[in-house]
């Protein structure tokens, strides 16, 4: 999604990312971190009499795993900046391959021009093509200046 300065980013570009696998343990992971312990996530008996007929993921750990899935580089990305027209459109099972879809819908340079905002589409895919999740992501990116930000480098 965010691999350059707002600048450099071109309206139509889309990008796959690699595949996760979600797996027991990390909705557990996910579950104890934000302490949300509904049974639908944990409690496979509660969850197979459930209208999912089994344990589900978390909707803000799917789109934890997008934006995790997707290119946000820290020389570039400033930070999160809206989320909106989010769906989920499927659950997403114990054991589901995912992979993240992006496209650039908008740039807009800031009144700054030192910075931009990047709207994207972001998609979340499992395994069958059906699509789990989607919404629009908009990042706050800086220009070309910010591209010489060393990221880890040592003094």
């Amino acid at each position: 999604m965010i691999s350059n300065s707002f600048d450099k980013i071109v309206v139509g570009a889309t990008e796959t990312s690699i595949e996760r696998v979600i797996t027991e343990e990390y909705v557990r992971d996910f579950a104890e971190l934000t302490w949300d312990r509904h049974p639908l996530h944990l409690d496979p008996e509660y969850a197979a009499q459930s209208r999912f007929g089994g344990q589900i993921a978390h909707g803000a750990l799917m789109i934890s795993t997008l934006l995790g899935l997707v290119d946000l580089d820290p020389r570039f990305l400033q930070c999160f900046y809206e989320l909106d027209q989010v769906k989920f459109h499927a659950p997403t099972y114990f054991g589901d391959t995912v992979h993240a879809v992006s496209e650039v819908l908008e740039v807009r340079p800031r009144s700054n021009r030192a910075t931009g905002v990047v709207i994207c589409l972001g998609s979340l895919i499992n395994q069958n093509g059906t699509t789990v999740l989607s919404g629009h992501f908009s990042f706050l990116v800086g220009g070309d200046q910010q591209g010489n930000i060393s990221v880890g480098a040592s003094k």
